[in-house]
């Protein structure tokens, strides 16, 4: 399945900006398996008309699943992932030793970037902006169906609101 990767620029600059390691000037860009992407996709282009949304886990910082979530909100516009399902998801990741990776969640006719609701909805309270949101080192991965191939694309969501995107390399 092709799939488009980032670019990985700053939505609100023309200009590239990225992570960059605290010993080198080389950006990191997180490695995601081909298997694990595949699935996102095949998630999102199941739960149409919806947007799908789910979690991705990883073990030594490199993905190794996929978890669906239910979109409570089961909207083609926005996305509410089931808390029940997230804390048992929790759970099991801390008993396996995995790491929240990413938040996922597809967008059906628009690009693969967070919108303002999706911006207002990674803090807690939604929209408090002014705080650390609920998961500041989890990338939040956006699948797009608004193209074939699908466009995949991941963004750090920062205090203030500000959107900054994340390279990706597909392996």
């Amino acid at each position: 399945m092709m799939v488009r990767q980032s670019s990985g620029r700053r939505v609100d600059e023309p200009s590239g900006a990225t992570a960059r390691s605290a010993w080198s000037s080389e950006p990191l860009v997180p490695r995601i398996p081909r298997a694990v992407v595949d699935e996102m996709v095949a998630h999102a282009r199941e739960d149409l008309p919806d947007e799908a949304c789910g979690m991705v886990h990883a073990k030594d910082g490199v993905p190794v699943a996929v978890h669906r979530v239910k979109n409570d909100a089961a909207s083609p516009y926005r996305y509410e992932m089931n808390p029940l399902q997230m804390m048992r998801l929790e759970s099991r990741r801390d008993s396996e030793g995995e790491k929240l990776f990413a938040i996922y969640h597809s967008h059906i006719a628009s690009a693969a970037r967070p919108s303002p609701t999706d911006v207002r909805m990674a803090f807690f309270p939604p929209g408090e902006v002014e705080r650390e949101p609920a998961y500041p080192e989890t990338m939040y991965i956006l699948v797009s169906l608004a193209s074939e191939p699908p466009d995949v694309r991941a963004y750090w969501i920062r205090q203030g609101g500000e959107v900054v995107e994340e390279p990706i390399e597909i392996i």
